[in-house]
Parts: C-alpha cells; structure tokens; sequence
C-alpha cells in the first residue's frame, strides 16, 4: 500500500482567508475537483490549518475591556460593505446569519479639527471658514456643488480626468471602465493616484482633501486604478455594516464549523519554510519545516498570508527560493500600509460636552480620526453623558510612526517574533480599578474578546499623548483620564501592515489571478487581502480564497453565491 502524505492540504495562516479555504474545502461537494482523488485515496479529505498565534482571526480582532463588558471594540478590521461586497455579505448574513447593524459615521454636527481650527463637519463645504489657500476654482466648485468636504476634490479630479466615471460607478460597472481607461497615452494601472490629483489639485486644496477623507492612503501615490475604485468605497451614501458580536465572530464561527467537518487545526505553529517533495505516488507534494524543527508532508499548501509574513519564510523550494525572480518581484507588487487603532475607555463621554456622541470627527493631528463608539451588544446604544464610554482613535501612513515611537516594545514585534513576547523593564498601562468584571469563562468566544483586550494594552506615554490630542480637538481641558486602552499597531510582523494596496505599474487584474498560484504545476497556492482587487477589505480575503478553490483546486461556488 503507497504510504499517504500527513494531510491533504496544509493552510499557513489563520485569517478568514485560511479558515474560509478550509471551511469550504472540507463542506463542498468534491465531486470533479481536483481533491476529489484525494478524498478517495483517503476515505476522507484531510486539511489541517497552521496558526502561528494562539487564535483564529488575523487582522480581525474583537475585544472587550472588563470595564464595558457588553460593548465589543474593533481593534482590527470592522466593517463590510453592503450589498456591494457580495462574498462577505453573504456569508455574514445567508450562511452564517449573524445579526449586524449599520455604522453611523459622518454627522454634520461632528468636530473638524484642522490647523489648529475648531469646525464642524457642517462647516466643511464653507471655504471662507476653513484654514487653506484654495486655487479659486476649487473655492467656486466647493461653494457650487454642496458636495460638503474638500475631500470630494478628488473626485472633482478625477471625474474631470475620467468623463465616464460616475455613469460607470452608478451603473456598477467602474472597475471594467477603470480597466479601459488611458491618460496620457498610458493605462490607469501605470499612474499614481497623486501624481494624477496634482493635475488638478492646488498644494493647499490637496492638504484639505487628504486631511478630510480621513485615510492618508486615499490620497497616496498606490496604484491609480485600484486606489480610484477604492476611493469610492468611502463616499456618501455607502452603507457600512458591522456585526454585533464583533467582527471576529466571523472567522471563530468558521472555526467551529471547520473543526466540525474534522478540521485540524494547529495553534502556535510558525511555518519556517517548505519545499517540493515527491510522494510515494509519484505526485508532486509539499513538505513543510516549523520553526520548533517538526515537519509535516502535503499533497498541496495554501499560504494565506500577506507579503510580509511570506517573506518572513526562509528563501528555499521551487516558489522561494532565490532562483525564483519572478515570484520575488510579484510579491512585492503591493505596498502595506501601517494602519493604528487604540480604544480609550474614559469613565464619563466628556465629549458630549462638546455636542458629538456618535459617528466620526477629524482633525490633521496624529489621531487622525477619532469615532464616538457605540455602546450594548447590539452596537445600537449611545452612552449616557455620565457612564463610562469607548472612543477609537485611528491612522495610517506616517501617522503610524508617531504612535510607534511611544511604544518602547517595538522591538519585540520584528523578524517574525511572536505578538505575545513582552521586552523586560518597561512600564505597561495596565489600568484595572476594582469595579472591573471578568468575563463569563463558560462562554469561550467572550473570554477570547476578554484576552484579545488584556494582550494588546497601551503604553502610559501613547495613552498620555492620545488624552492631550482628544482634548485639544474637543475644546476641553479638563477631560477625566481614561481607566483602560487596547491598541494594535499593524505594521508590526508578522503583518507588515493593516492592509495592503497595488502598487503603480502593477496590472492587478492579471497579478490577481497569477498570485493564487506562482509556480504553474506546482500545488502551492496564495490567498488572503494582499493580493486581490478588493484590498483593504475582508471581502479581498474571500475573493482571492474563491479564485484558489474554483479555479485552481476545481470547486463549485457556495451554495449562496450569486453572479
């Protein structure tokens, strides 16, 4: 009898791009796919899933403080686009049926804090009121149209540059048209984004767009088609939806299912590399080099993992070894992006002094954008001016760098050590009064909410900084300090950033398919955000997770996929 390799398929990495795969993979009908034959050999597919932390959910990560044990935090992705994200909608709301609820976030009563100015966000499509020199047609556009923020200057630009687009967009056709265009004799794919905004974009009118948006990577210098597309997807009248329970819950409900349908999964697991065996069939296989020096053998491998960490592995086999070039230049085909999240749990909303309790402020200090969160299980309540209250704090790019330089483990979350390992002699702010409650240890989904808190605590000196910030842009000086904060910094290793976009030059409709398989006839596979054409987004995830199963592997579509 020909001896079987350990497992079937092997999945690195424990997002929802991991879990998806192997979810779907071990509940589909198998029936002429390509594991279909490796069902048979064994009597049943075998998958096992490889985590090197100890949970399953990536760059989701939901969290509760003791303090608010009702209310779930957002320290990582929170939120889906509905309907237009067709994948993640579905499988949120079809198969999974998990309550959400929509998120508020621009209110015109919100604060606009911008060189120094107290606005409000009522007063962004006022010229005469804001703090820049705007070129006088920028001033008579913004003063014509009502769009209401400078921000919508970039679409002032880019419709100018791109007739076409807002038919397209309304028509929900925008990235086949994206795809056509040329400016300057030249595809879209081959221009940044800012390079085309300064066309038609004062210095100042550029400085006011970018402050207002909110995301410093909107208005960056990525890749110009994929960064106009999404662009769009933070524009008035988007519907954003969350899940109650946190977002988490999505990949944790993966995670039962998949371990249901005899799932393996491995926990603390650091893939060190893996490289091409032969089995005893005669087939081509994998076999796979931990970090603690075990090995398993495969007859495929899925690396659901974005740039960084696949970088990470040692640069040997037939897809990372240095001979492989090409495989190394598509993998640096995109940028990661530093993203930064802190919740602040103050024990009173003071802001509400300030007239916001809900939705989303801005400023052009470090923070960035600030959210009122909202507060019960169901993320429908807005706190009482005198209870204890979350606010987010969020920014990328450069802004990323300013949060890190007050976090003095830095350190400790390079090369690839593991997220859990704490630098001797540092003081940490850890605030834990005794009204504190502990979360319920009979339900194992709060306690990991519980621990995802406690494990990401923020450092007195960043807790400091972001208190004298929010003060400053409330008009407040006399703000009680807060009583507990979680952050996450994510462009710490393994991550390499919070998200990922195409760089300039890069065709990410070819690259997308290319990269779920680098070596044509070799059974290694990639999936995850990084690399598909809805970065920055679970739904990116998914999509490149769908092209790996129904494409490559032979799978049908779920059940409740539509299109």
């Amino acid at each position: 009898m020909v001896a079987l390799p350990d497992v079937d398929v092997a999945i690195v990495g424990g997002g929802i791009g991991g879990i998806y795969a192997g979810w779907r993979m071990l509940t589909s009908r198998l029936t002429g796919s390509g594991l279909a034959v490796w069902e048979t050999a064994r009597g049943k597919l075998k998958v096992a899933l490889f985590e090197g932390s100890d949970r399953i959910g990536g760059r989701l990560l939901s969290a509760r403080s003791p303090h608010m044990p009702d209310t779930t935090a957002e320290v990582g992705g929170m939120r889906y686009v509905a309907p237009a994200q067709t994948l993640v909608t579905g499988l949120v709301e079809c198969v999974l049926k998990l309550p959400y609820h929509a998120q508020v976030v621009d209110l015109p009563g919100n604060i606009a804090f911008l060189r120094g100015k107290l606005l409000r966000t009522s007063d962004l499509g006022d010229t005469a009121a804001l703090p820049y020199w705007f070129d006088p047609g920028e001033a008579a556009w913004l003063a014509a149209s009502g769009a209401g923020s400078p921000a919508s200057l970039i679409g002032r630009v880019l419709t100018s540059l791109m007739p076409g687009l807002m038919e397209n967009l309304n028509a929900g056709t925008l990235r086949q048209y994206l795809e056509k265009v040329e400016i300057d004799g030249l595809p879209l794919w081959q221009h940044g984004l800012w390079n085309l905004l300064a066309k038609g974009l004062s210095a100042d009118g550029y400085a006011a767009a970018r402050a207002t948006v909110g995301y410093d990577c909107l208005g960056g210098n990525t890749n110009a088609l994929d960064l106009t597309a999404e662009y769009f997807d933070f524009t008035p009248g988007v519907s954003y939806r969350m899940v109650n329970g946190g977002y988490e819950t999505v990949p944790w409900e993966l995670q039962n299912r998949f371990q249901a349908a005899g799932g393996e999964i491995q926990f603390n697991q650091w893939l060190a590399g893996f490289e091409g065996i032969t089995l005893e069939d005669g087939s081509t296989g994998i076999e796979l080099r931990f970090r603690d020096g075990t090995t398993r053998t495969a007859r495929a491998i899925v690396l659901a993992m974005p740039r960084r960490s696949i970088e990470l592995l040692d640069p040997e086999g037939k897809v990372l070894g240095p001979e492989n070039i090409q495989f190394r230049q598509d993998l640096a085909s995109v940028a990661p992006i530093p993203l930064f999240k802190c919740f602040l749990l103050y024990p009173n909303c003071w802001w509400q002094d300030s007239k916001v309790s809900s939705g989303r402020s801005l400023t052009d200090m470090p923070i960035r954008q600030c959210y009122y969160w909202p507060a019960g299980p169901d993320g429908g309540i807005i706190p009482k001016r005198d209870a204890p209250g979350l606010v987010m704090v969020y920014d990328d790019l450069l802004n990323v760098s300013f949060w890190e330089g007050l976090d003095k483990r830095a350190e400790v979350h390079k090369a690839g050590l593991p997220l859990n390992l704490k630098s001797p002699g540092h003081h940490w702010a850890k605030f834990q009064p005794d009204t504190a409650e502990i979360a319920d240890p009979s339900d194992p989904f709060a306690k990991r909410l519980a621990d995802n808190w406690a494990l990401h605590p923020a450092t007195t000196q960043m807790v400091n900084e972001l208190h004298r910030e929010l003060m400053q842009m409330h008009g407040n000086d006399s703000a009680p300090r807060p009583i507990d904060a979680a952050y996450m910094d994510w462009s710490r290793d393994p991550y390499g950033g919070g998200v990922h976009l195409w760089n300039v030059n890069v065709q990410s409709d070819v690259m997308l398919t290319r990269m779920t398989q680098p070596v044509e006839d070799f059974p290694c596979y990639i999936c995850g955000e990084a690399y598909s054409t809805n970065q920055t987004w679970a739904e990116g995830a998914l999509q490149t997770a769908e092209i790996v199963l129904q494409q490559r592997l032979g799978l049908p579509k779920g059940e409740w996929q539509h299109g």
